[in-house]
C-alpha cells in the first residue's frame, strides 16, 4: 500500500503487527517507523532494536519465541540497507503471529546499490508481507517523495506535538528556507520548541540560518567548482546575517568535507554512516565525496586558518561586515 492508506489505518487505530517500510523517500521511512513504534510501545512492549550492521536473524527470532522476562510482547525494530532473505522474514512473521509480538522493518537504499537494485530487493522483501495477511495486521508500504501538501501536513502535526505555535504561512516559510527538505525543516522546527510565544516571520527569518540554507551552500559549491558566485553572494547579503553563526556554519561545511577526504585517503572509500554517524541520501553523499577530494590536505589547513582568523577579527570588531567576502576571496585564491 501507499502513504495515504497507511495514514487512514493509523487514524482509525488499525492493528499493525508487522510492517515493511521502503521507497524513494528516506525521511518518510524513518518518520513512519518512529510513529508506528511509539504507538506499539504505548502497550508496554519490550523494544528490541537491530540497526543496520547489528541485525542478527537468530537473535531477532528469539525475541518472539522466548518472550519477555516480564511477560510483555516484544517489538523487533529493524533498520537495514541490506536485503533480508525471504525465508528469514517469513520465519519472523510466522513466529510473531503464533506467539505474539510486533515487527517493524525500515529498508533503506544502500550507498553501493543503484535505485533499480534497491527496488528489486524491496520487491523481494515485500513478498513476505502479502495482502492475504492484512487481516492479521501484516502490511508493506512504499513511500514516494512527499508533495507540498503532504510535507505541510507532517510539519503541522509535528508543530502540534512539539507545542510550537506557528501559522501555516510560516511553516511554508521554513520549508522553503530549507529547500523543501522535510528532514531539515523538521529539525529547524524543533529548535522553536523553547519559545512560549507564537513563531512569526521575523523569528523564522532571524533564526532560520543553518547548514540547510541553500544560498550559503550554493555560494560554497560555486567556490569549489571555480564558478562565479558574486550574484548569489549579493542575494545572500541582502538577507542579512549574524557573522559568528555564519562562520560556524562555514567551518562545519568544510570540516564535513575534511572528514570525508580523510576517510577516503585512509580507507579508499567513505560511507556517511562511518563518517557522520548517520546516512545521507545517495545523491548528497556522492556530492560530498566529490567536493571533499577536490581539496588537498594542505588547502584544508589554509582554509581553516582563514576561517579562524576571520572569527578572531569578528570578535574584535575588525573588518566588520566585510569578513565574508574577504574570506571567500582568500579561499578562492587557495583553490586555484
Amino acid at each position: 500500500m501507499y502513504k495515504k492508506e497507511l495514514d487512514t489505518k493509523l487514524a482509525k487505530g488499525a492493528e499493525i503487527r508487522s510492517i515493511l517500510l521502503y521507497g524513494e523517500a528516506m525521511f518518510l521511512i524513518g518518520y513512519y517507523g518512529q510513529k508506528i513504534a511509539q504507538k506499539i510501545l504505548e502497550k508496554d512492549c519490550e523494544k528490541n532494536s537491530f540497526y543496520f550492521g547489528e541485525f542478527d536473524f537468530q537473535n531477532a527470532l528469539s525475541c518472539f519465541s522466548q518472550g519477555s522476562l516480564f511477560g510483555n510482547e516484544a517489538l523487533v525494530w529493524i533498520k537495514t540497507d541490506k536485503k533480508i532473505p525471504k525465508k528469514q522474514l517469513d520465519s519472523l512473521i510466522k513466529a510473531l503471529l503464533q506467539n505474539g509480538g510486533y515487527l517493524i522493518v525500515e529498508f533503506y537504499q544502500a550507498e553501493n546499490k543503484s535505485a533499480g537494485e534497491y527496488a528489486a530487493d524491496a520487491r523481494a522483501m515485500s513478498a513476505s508481507f502479502p495482502s492475504s495477511l492484512a487481516k492479521e495486521g501484516v502490511f508493506e508500504v512504499r513511500f514516494f517523495a512527499p508533495n507540498l501538501g503532504e510535507a505541510m501536513m507532517i510539519l503541522k502535526e509535528s508543530a502540534q506535538n512539539l507545542k510550537v505555535q506557528i501559522s501555516d504561512f510560516n511553516l511554508r516559510q521554513i520549508l522553503e528556507q530549507q529547500n523543501f527538505d522535510l528532514g531539515l525543516s523538521l529539525a529547524e522546527l524543533r529548535k522553536y520548541a523553547i519559545f512560549d510565544q507564537e513563531i512569526n516571520s521575523e523569528i523564522v527569518e532571524g533564526l532560520g540560518f543553518s547548514l540547510g540554507s541553500v544560498k550559503l551552500e550554493e555560494i560554497l559549491e560555486s567556490l569549489l567548482l571555480k564558478k562565479p558566485y558574486f550574484d548569489k553572494l549579493s542575494q545572500f547579503l541582502e538577507q542579512g546575517f549574524e557573522e559568528v553563526p555564519l562562520i560556524n556554519e562555514i567551518q562545519k561545511y568544510f570540516f564535513v568535507l575534511f572528514l570525508f577526504s580523510s576517510h577516503i585517503r585512509i580507507y579508499g572509500e567513505a560511507s556517511s554512516q562511518d563518517v557522520l554517524g548517520y546516512k545521507l541520501p545517495p545523491q548528497l553523499l556522492e556530492q560530498k565525496k566529490h567536493f571533499a577530494i577536490l581539496i588537498k590536505e594542505s588547502q584544508y589547513e589554509s582554509i581553516f586558518y582563514i576561517l579562524n582568523a576571520w572569527r578572531e577579527d569578528s570578535l574584535k570588531g575588525i573588518n566588520k561586515g566585510n569578513g565574508f567576502l574577504s574570506a571567500l576571496m582568500k579561499i578562492q585564491a587557495i583553490l586555484r
